[in-house]
């Protein structure tokens, strides 16, 4: 700011279109700092005063037993879906991450320290976090999972560091898998917008509170979510190319966004799978044509045909809503009919405009009430 001063002051003859220039890009620059502290409750560069200095960090080997990988990630540790990412508990102390984003997108994660979830957006590149300040002693469950959908891009975990003086702590999988496959409502689009119009943001999409996160916590089951938003069973929304990269197609990567990296299905094979799937082959219909059900139905069986293939055991759930169904609602039915250990779940409507976030999609009020539905759904099985 004396710099400021110094250059408005210095003559008479300085230009008043540069000295409004300097004020504004001046003033610009404190918001930014501004934004970004906000941003960052966990976002900022690892402090390194007192204890929390590198010297008194270790390195984690990434593939150390005692960290629990959720979701789909790669053997180099990347992962782009919906939750996907790892957790592991710690005898206290601060911990540092390492992640590496491609420079053209902008992702976010969920971290979630006993519970409480807070938000980490990435900076492009390659940059190290402080994920917790000085824990207490004593155990703490730490959740590092994708906030937003593979669309926003891949995430890859470079490095785990950890106190000198601490250690990591043995964690124990749940006992029962879901699996839950849908488009933008199982990603969680826009569920935390404060208003329609908002649409979807790196900020505004947090799959932690999505329907299926909520109920799987409810239900103590690890959870994987395969889902895209846009994306259909047999057409997508677009108008264009809409038979390009439907679900079933995105089921088969560990990473959609980039199609590449087979998942293998014995890595997670699920005792109960949800498919939410219709919302978007029902879009645009005045457009496109009415929603042909046999084309629909079809597609559907050949993927019902790959889940059974992968998790022979698994209760396959046929959902839709609580966005625009359609007919769908009425065709699930016949599914069930000719697939045995198979049920239909329909989430109920909107109940006034509280329930709905960015660009009319589930705000996380209505996610709580679907993951409430799907829970005492599958208790009742």
């Amino acid at each position: 700011m004396l710099m400021l001063r110094f250059l408005l002051t210095k003559s008479k003859r300085f230009d008043m279109g540069i000295r409004t220039n300097i004020i504004f890009s001046v003033f610009w620059l404190l918001i930014s700092c501004l934004l970004t502290a906000t941003n960052s409750v966990y976002a900022s560069a690892a402090p390194g005063s007192k204890d929390n200095t590198q010297t008194s960090a270790k390195s984690i080997s990434l593939d150390d037993t005692n960290l629990l990988y959720r979701g789909r990630v790669t053997d180099s540790k990347k992962f782009s879906l919906t939750g996907s990412g790892l957790s592991f508990s710690i005898s206290g102390g601060s911990i540092w991450a390492s992640f590496t984003t491609n420079n053209k997108t902008q992702a976010a994660l969920n971290i979630v320290i006993d519970g409480d979830d807070k938000t980490l957006i990435l900076r492009p590149g390659s940059h190290r976090y402080l994920i917790a300040d000085e824990l207490p002693q004593g155990s703490h469950n730490i959740n590092i999972l994708k906030r937003n959908e593979a669309g926003k891009g891949s995430v890859q975990l470079t490095k785990l560091e950890i106190n000198s003086s601490h250690h990591l702590m043995h964690t124990q999988r749940q006992q029962h898998r879901l699996l839950a496959i849908g488009d933008s409502i199982t990603c969680g689009y826009g569920n935390e917008a404060t208003h329609n119009d908002e649409g979807n943001t790196v900020s505004n999409q947090n799959g932690y509170q999505t329907y299926s996160a909520i109920a799987a916590r409810a239900l103590q089951s690890d959870l994987m979510i395969v889902c895209w938003s846009g994306r259909g069973i047999s057409r997508n929304r677009s108008l264009k190319n809409d038979d390009v990269g439907l679900l079933p197609q995105l089921y088969h990567y560990i990473l959609p966004n980039e199609a590449q990296q087979n998942w293998q299905p014995a890595d997670f094979v699920a005792d109960h799978i949800l498919i939410n799937l219709g919302t978007n082959d029902n879009a645009n219909s005045k457009t496109k044509g009415k929603l042909n059900k046999d084309l629909y139905l079809d597609a559907y069986q050949s993927f019902i045909n790959t889940l059974r293939n992968d998790h022979p055991g698994a209760h396959l759930i046929f959902a839709i809503g609580p966005m625009n169904a359609g007919e769908i609602s009425h065709w699930l039915p016949e599914l069930v009919e000719k697939n045995e250990n198979s049920s239909t779940l329909i989430f109920t409507p909107f109940k006034d405009n509280s329930e709905i976030g960015g660009h009319y999609h589930p705000h996380v009020s209505k996610h709580i009430k679907m993951s409430e539905q799907l829970s005492e759904h599958i208790k009742s099985l």
